[in-house]
């Protein structure tokens, strides 16, 4: 053993095993549960040895009082039931670390231990995966294993990454000097001459109107925190890629995680995130996401006035502050049409919601087993499901290789080049100009102003970690909600007291987030084969977010949600899935459960999120970030209100009834209020007309301070149920291409 000693492994054994024990297939011990975690303790989990230490200490002293033992020498009914006053936070003399934080980083570890690549040191001989028969990572999947109605086995073969040539060092992690028109060493040159512009971030927003500015003749300084990485960079690994366990990809993001608390008074603790973190890299988050790319309805962009005709003032709650889009669809329809066939994205005309001017450039991706079930029962239910349109190749486009269907996509960088991101097209066409100063590995940290109280560069840690500015005409803050956010209060100057845009106090205001809900069903009669596909293979409703949706008489709310059938369930997924009530979080009956993943089917609700003005972002009076720089992290204020909590209720009503249908002899229902942070973070800037009551106008510029610009979702007045990068892009070429027109005029 590396960290523990010998008896704390005798006893952490001995723990692990009752969490998964033993049986006619391997248990914890068997899989090397232990030895992973003394690895993690020396390396990504050093900062836990503490807890591991206290908590394995409190435990042996527990049992002896209890049973005259240490744990590892109790029965398993002992180990039981110390197990279940450990998890329920009854033990005695157990202060610290806190026993419900303790079981449940245990149990994490447990599922990693189990479930992760062998590369790590637990599910050794791959048992872990053998035990769930799952085939482990496999890059390409047959149409006819997506509809298979059997097990799909790959023959009893199963795959690690070192089967297929992978390992934990075969990542350059970014920075290709290949690029043509890209230096790695640009991050630590000296300040340029004054730019036209300056980026803010090169990812999906930053990245998609580089070429934008670039080919207009603007020069154009780009500042990104993270590497270029390419798919040399991205590997098949779920305990260290995925947005939902380490997420290696996102260091910068997860270093300044926001504090979250429900209501103003309260304690904060540390955000928590329902979909995923981001990453940081050239072209963005989009890298790893599910690539589903879908536009708004047309009565998503005037929803105040859409809620007023329909229902009344009346039904909109208390503190909510809905208002209308400054644009229409038709305004952004050519964006969206010009976006989709320069992206290249799969799909069909099987939505009745919403008309395109030019179909789109791909047909969708393969049906797969569970979406065909979803499917049929929604068309018997008169309903609309449809392929979910992608950025990802269901055929050869745009000199990229079409999908091979890996299930290890969504969480994952593409494999191919088969999932699109800014950083395979539009950024070398921006780098092609020479207009195009690209620094990674550099972070802004302040937007500057003139005496005017106009933008006039930025403050940016370079490559080396040095303060260095950057002088511009314009800021072009192009990073995620929550950083451009944290720039604009940490800006201040004598014309802005309170940060930047923010002199009628708008910053921060508006915050909407998803609430990522779903139920699950057991189908003892069904397989569905969800690990052979990636979650871009999914099939949608619009129907509950359309005008043809009474939700206020139906429901007794406003708003509406996407329900939808998707692929991609991998080995450590499966284990942090949501549980019936009648099934334990650790033991026989969870083990017995995790072996059933195949039988079991998931209608998944993503739902519209009102804007209140109880609901806010602020800079923390009392934390600061752990990059090394100790910029304030954000604070936010955000409950689920009742309007949503019916939305919710309604909604797995719904679904549990469509999963009845395709043939469930149980639902359950996860958990609805699942994290205060998602990839789908939308306000704090909103775009306007009246400075009183926004921050940028509709060409994305910031009302009290002219050259300073907020390209993402934080200009979102409103966050229906619908994926926002497909509108963000589209808010965004807009306003580029009229900046760049206001130089020329």
């Amino acid at each position: 053993m590396v960290t523990f000693t010998e008896h704390q492994a005798e006893t952490a054994t001995a723990l692990f095993e009752r969490l998964f024990p033993a049986d006619e297939d391997p248990g914890a011990e068997d899989i090397g549960v232990t030895r992973y975690v003394d690895r993690a303790l020396d390396g990504p989990y050093e900062d836990q040895v503490r807890m591991y230490r206290l908590g394995l200490d409190a435990l042996d002293r527990n049992a002896e009082a209890a049973f005259g033992r240490e744990f590892a020498q109790c029965d398993d009914a002992e180990q039981d039931e110390l197990l279940s006053r450990l998890q329920a936070g009854d033990l005695e003399d157990f202060e610290t670390p806190p026993q419900t934080e303790f079981f449940g980083t245990v149990r994490t570890h447990l599922q990693e231990g189990l479930f992760a690549d062998p590369v790590y040191g637990g599910n050794e001989d791959k048992k872990g995966w053998e035990v769930l028969g799952h085939p482990g990572v496999y890059l390409e999947n047959s149409a006819a294993e997506n509809l298979a109605e059997e097990p799909v086995t790959k023959d009893g073969d199963i795959q690690s990454m070192a089967d297929l040539g992978f390992d934990l060092d075969s990542s350059s992690d970014g920075d290709p000097a290949e690029t043509e028109g890209y230096d790695p060493q640009r991050g630590a040159a000296p300040p340029a001459e004054e730019a036209d512009v300056v980026l803010a971030g090169v990812g999906a927003m930053g990245g998609l109107i580089a070429p934008v500015l670039a080919e207009a003749g603007l020069d154009v300084v780009a500042f990104e925190a993270g590497p270029w990485r390419t798919r040399d960079d991205y590997l098949p690994d779920e305990l260290g890629h995925s947005y939902y366990c380490r997420a290696n990809m996102g260091k910068k993001f997860d270093s300044e995680t926001p504090r979250w608390r429900r209501n103003e008074g309260e304690d904060t603790q540390e955000a928590t995130f329902s979909l995923g973190r981001m990453m940081n890299s050239v072209g963005g988050s989009v890298i790893h996401y599910g690539a589903w790319l879908r536009r708004f309805h047309p009565h998503h962009f005037r929803q105040r006035s859409y809620v007023e005709e329909r229902w009344g003032e009346d039904v909109l709650p208390d503190n909510c502050t809905l208002t209308d889009w400054p644009l229409s669809y038709e305004e952004l329809e050519p964006y969206y049409t010009r976006l989709e066939h320069e992206i290249g994205i799969a799909g069909g005309d099987a939505n009745p919601y919403v008309s395109r001017s030019e179909d789109l450039p791909m047909p969708p991706l393969r049906r797969f087993r569970m979406g065909e079930d979803f499917r049929e029962v929604t068309e018997s239910m008169d309903l609309n499901p449809y392929m979910v349109p992608v950025g990802m190749n269901s055929e050869p486009y745009d000199g990229r290789p079409a999908t091979t269907y890996t299930a290890w996509n969504n969480g994952f960088g593409s494999f191919n080049d088969a999932k699109w991101h800014p950083g395979l097209t539009h950024i070398p066409r921006a780098l092609e100009t020479g207009n195009f100063d690209l620094r990674t590995h550099c972070r802004v940290v302040e937007v500057l102003t003139d005496e005017d109280g106009e933008a006039a560069g930025v403050q940016y840690i370079d490559a080396n970690g040095e303060q260095k500015t950057q002088k511009a005409d314009n800021v072009i803050l192009s990073a995620y909600s929550f950083e451009n956010v944290r720039l604009l209060l940490n800006s201040t100057d004598d014309h802005h007291p309170n940060g930047l845009g923010n002199n009628t106090g708008q910053v921060g205001k508006h915050f909407m987030t998803k609430m990522f809900a779903h139920v699950n069903g057991y189908f003892p009669d069904d397989v569905f084969n969800r690990h052979t596909g990636p979650a871009a293979q999914g099939i949608i409703l619009d129907d509950y977010l359309s005008t043809d949706f009474d939700s206020v008489e139906r429901g007794g709310f406003v708003g509406g949600a996407t329900l939808g059938s998707e692929n991609q369930y991998l080995p450590i997924q499966i284990s942090q899935e949501s549980l019936p009530e009648d099934v334990p979080a650790w033991g026989q009956g969870y083990k017995d459960h995790l072996r059933d993943w195949q039988h079991v089917g998931t209608v998944r609700i993503q739902s519209t999120a009102l804007p209140y003005s109880t609901n806010y972002l602020e800079l923390d009076p009392d934390h600061r970030d752990t990059s090394g720089v100790g910029m304030p992290v954000l604070r936010i204020t955000y409950d689920m209100r009742e309007n949503e909590q019916r939305l919710h209720e309604w909604m797995e009503d719904k679904s549990a009834e469509i999963l009845e249908e395709m043939g469930a002899s149980k639902t359950w229902r996860g958990p609805r209020f699942t994290g205060v942070g998602s990839s789908h973070d939308l306000g704090g800037c909103r775009m306007g007309e009246d400075p009183e009551t926004s921050v940028v106008d509709p060409n994305l510029e910031v009302h009290d301070t002219p050259g300073l610009h907020v390209y993402s979702g934080a200009a979102f007045p409103t966050c229906p149920g619908i994926n926002p990068t497909l509108t963000m892009w589209a808010i965004c070429l807009r306003a580029a291409e009229n900046l760049v027109d206001s130089y020329g005029a």
